[in-house]
C-alpha cells in the first residue's frame, strides 16, 4: 500500500471508523425516512438526494472532527489525548482540514437553493469552526461552548436535511429537531462527564471541567429523561403523520408496532438515569466503549431503539412501497452489522434471554 494511499486510510478510520459512528445524520437516520413516508416520495430522485446528502455528512463530521483535532494539538499532546495530527504536525495539518472544508462545500452546492439551506450552513460551519479554533475558542467558555458543540454535532446538521430534502418548519421537523438536539445535549454532555477528570489535569476549561462532577451529572440526568420523553413524541408524530396501510381490511398506522414497544418499555426507564445520577451513581448510556456500563434497558431506549430499530423499521416499510429503497435496510444492516450473528448474540436482550434460559435449565 503507497504511502498517500495509507494515509487517507488512517484519516477515514479516524478512531476506530469515527467518521461513520459519531455522525449525527448516521445516528438519525430515520429523519430520512419519515420525510419519504410522510411526502410519499417513492423515486430514484430520493436516492440521489439521500446520498449526496449523506456524502455532505460525512464531509461534514470529518471537518469538524479534525479542526478540533488540529486546534487541540497541544493540549491533546499534554493529555495524553488521541489526536489525528500527533505525528502529522501543524502545516500538513492546516491542509488537511482545508481540503476537508472544500469537499463540504462543493457537496453543498446541490443544495444551495433549497429554502433555508446555505444559512444553516453557515451556521454549522461557525460553530463547527469556532467551537475550538482561538481566538474564539468557545469550547472553554463555559455553557456557551457546550451550546456551540451540541449545535454543531446534532440539530444544524439535521435542520440542513429538512431544508435538503423535506420542509424545515412543519410539525414534523420540529419534534424531530426537538428530539436530536436532546439528543445531542445527551452526547455531549456525557463526553464531558467522562473526560473531565483529563481536561482538568490538561488545564481545558470546558463546561463540566468549571463546575464539576455534581453539575454536569445533574444536566446529564434531566437531559436523558427529557430525551426519553421526546422519543416518545415522534413516535406519537409517526403513527398520526404518516399514511395508514391496509393490513386484513384495517387501516392501522405504520409506526403503531414501534410506539408500543416504547410504552411497555417506559416504565421501567423513565426517571431512572435522574435518580442513580443523583445518588451519585455512574450512569452513561451514551458510552459505547468496551469498558463502558453494561447494556441495560436505559441503553436499549437512548441508544439502539432510535439509532437502529426506528429507522431499519421505516427503511423497511420504505422498501415496501419502492423496492429500491432496500439499499437503506442493506446500509443500515452493514452500518451496524447485523449480518454478524455474533452481534446479535452479543446483543443485551438475547444476553438476558440466555441467562433466564440457563437460570430455567438450572433449577
Amino acid at each position: 500500500m503507497s504511502a498517500s494511499r495509507a494515509g487517507v486510510l488512517r484519516f477515514l478510520s479516524w478512531r476506530h471508523w469515527g467518521l461513520l459512528r459519531y455522525n449525527s445524520i448516521f445516528q438519525n437516520a430515520a429523519l430520512f425516512f419519515y420525510i419519504a413516508l410522510e411526502r410519499r416520495w417513492f423515486a430514484w430522485s430520493f436516492l440521489r438526494d439521500v446520498g449526496l446528502f449523506l456524502l455532505l455528512s460525512l464531509a461534514g463530521t470529518a471537518y469538524g472532527y479534525l479542526v478540533n483535532d488540529w486546534a487541540d494539538l497541544d493540549l491533546d499532546r499534554r493529555a495524553g489525548k488521541r489526536n489525528v495530527f500527533l505525528k502529522v504536525g501543524r502545516g500538513r495539518g492546516l491542509v488537511v482540514v482545508g481540503v476537508a472544508l472544500a469537499l463540504v462545500l462543493a457537496l453543498a452546492v446541490p443544495f444551495r437553493a433549497r429554502p433555508g439551506f446555505l444559512p444553516l450552513l453557515g451556521a454549522w460551519w461557525f460553530f463547527a469552526t469556532f467551537y475550538s479554533v482561538p481566538p474564539v475558542r468557545l469550547k472553554e467558555r463555559g455553557l456557551l461552548g457546550l451550546a456551540a458543540t451540541i449545535l454543531a454535532q446534532q440539530p444544524l446538521p439535521a435542520a440542513m436535511a429538512f431544508a435538503a430534502l423535506g420542509d424545515p418548519v412543519s410539525w414534523g421537523a420540529v419534534l424531530f429537531l426537538a428530539y436530536i438536539t436532546m439528543r445531542g445535549i445527551c452526547s455531549d454532555v456525557g463526553h464531558q462527564m467522562r473526560d473531565r477528570e483529563r481536561d482538568v489535569q490538561a488545564g481545558a476549561r470546558t463546561f463540566a471541567a468549571r463546575y464539576g462532577h455534581r453539575a454536569i451529572a445533574r444536566i446529564y440526568g434531566i437531559s436523558l429523561e427529557l430525551e426519553t420523553l421526546l422519543l416518545g413524541a415522534v413516535l406519537a408524530l409517526l403513527v398520526f403523520d404518516l399514511p395508514t396501510v391496509e393490513v386484513a381490511g384495517w387501516s392501522l398506522p405504520p409506526a403503531l408496532p414501534l410506539l408500543m414497544a416504547y410504552l411497555a418499555l417506559l416504565p421501567f426507564v423513565v426517571g431512572r438515569a435522574w435518580v442513580r445520577l443523583e445518588r451519585g451513581e455512574w450512569v452513561d448510556p451514551y458510552d459505547e466503549s468496551p469498558e463502558g456500563p453494561p447494556r441495560d434497558l436505559l441503553h436499549l431506549v437512548h441508544q439502539p431503539f432510535p439509532t437502529v430499530v426506528l429507522p431499519l423499521y421505516l427503511a423497511v416499510w420504505l422498501a415496501c412501497s419502492y423496492w429500491p429503497n432496500v439499499l437503506f435496510v442493506l446500509g443500515l444492516a452493514g452500518l451496524y452489522g447485523l449480518y454478524d450473528p455474533r452481534r446479535w448474540a452479543g446483543s443485551w436482550p438475547v444476553r438476558v434471554l440466555s441467562a433466564w434460559f440457563g437460570q430455567r435449565k438450572g433449577a
